[in-house]
């Protein structure tokens, strides 16, 4: 259920049918190559997360485009809000999305960049002692790789679709930012707004520039920034259509849907919720 499609009327039957779990999906605006939108991470993740819900029934709030690319300010069609204000949208979102019916927030994550945010969220949402919980979980936490789809054994992958993936793991293709699976989630979701003719036109190399950083765990925003100028990392593999999109997509609604039921039935988090609190007295 899309929460702008309802009419006012239909949200009591809404909650129910949710069990009071709304789905906040959270991308950002930023460059990913030259082949794909800047929107990339809120296209898939929105179409994913409709997919699922309506699989596995949950309210979808419209998604967020806002997201932490502070220092991408060099790229056209990137869009930069401060970090007080990406907070305080987000609670006051979550705030409003409660005040409407739901008291289960999963904060559906398309954005690799956002993760820090939204931990930082969760935890102000514990000082608060919200009467809401909100879980998050990322379109990342468990990618559609080649191997994965392998096992799935998606009929309608054809043979030759089969080896382009086993190539993939055979050469130990790297992944990264923009590259072949993120390439799938918007062709298997939007194919009308991928440009695989430019794949190529930047390099997805890295500089090298902060390595020594990264080996000493030596944590800097500016590391993948200048290590990956042209915001493209990992390795392409030819081969992209649309049956190995799909399966991509398929994979991570599956995903997605396991999580969705999971947070409808269990009941372990409000009892333990519950019990801290009364401890903070």
């Amino acid at each position: 259920m899309l929460w702008e499609n309802l009419r006012e009327e239909e949200f009591d039957n809404a909650i129910k049918e949710s069990k009071g779990l709304c789905i906040l999906p959270v991308g950002c605006l930023e460059k990913h190559g030259q082949h794909l939108p800047v929107g990339t991470d809120v296209i898939h993740i929105t179409e994913i997360a409709k997919r699922a819900a309506e699989i596995e029934t949950a309210m979808v709030f419209p998604t967020m485009y806002f997201g932490e690319k502070t220092g991408a300010g060099e790229f056209k069609g990137t869009v930069i809000f401060s970090p007080e204000l990406r907070l305080q949208i987000l609670k006051e979102t979550c705030n409003e999305i409660y005040r409407n019916g739901f008291d289960k927030i999963l904060i559906y994550n398309g954005h690799g960049g956002n993760q820090t945010m939204i931990s930082y969220f969760s935890r102000g949402v514990l000082y608060e002692k919200t009467p809401y919980s909100v879980f998050d979980y990322a379109l990342g936490s468990d990618f559609a790789t080649p191997k994965k789809l392998l096992n799935e054994g998606y009929k309608y992958l054809t043979t030759e679709d089969r080896k382009i993936l086993q190539s993939y793991n055979d050469e130990k293709k790297r992944f990264g930012h923009a590259d072949f699976i993120e390439t799938g989630w918007v062709y298997g979701t939007r194919p009308e707004m991928v440009r695989l003719d430019k794949v190529y036109d930047e390099s997805y190399e890295s500089t090298h520039r902060f390595d020594e950083f990264n080996k000493l765990r030596i944590n800097t925003p500016f590391a993948w920034m200048a290590n990956f100028p042209n915001s493209y990392e990992g390795d392409m593999h030819d081969g992209m259509n649309e049956r190995i999109a799909r399966a991509m997509v398929d994979y991570s609604v599956g995903k997605l849907c396991e999580v969705i039921k999971f947070l409808k039935e269990e009941t372990i988090s409000d009892e333990y919720k519950k019990e801290w609190i009364a401890k903070q007295h």
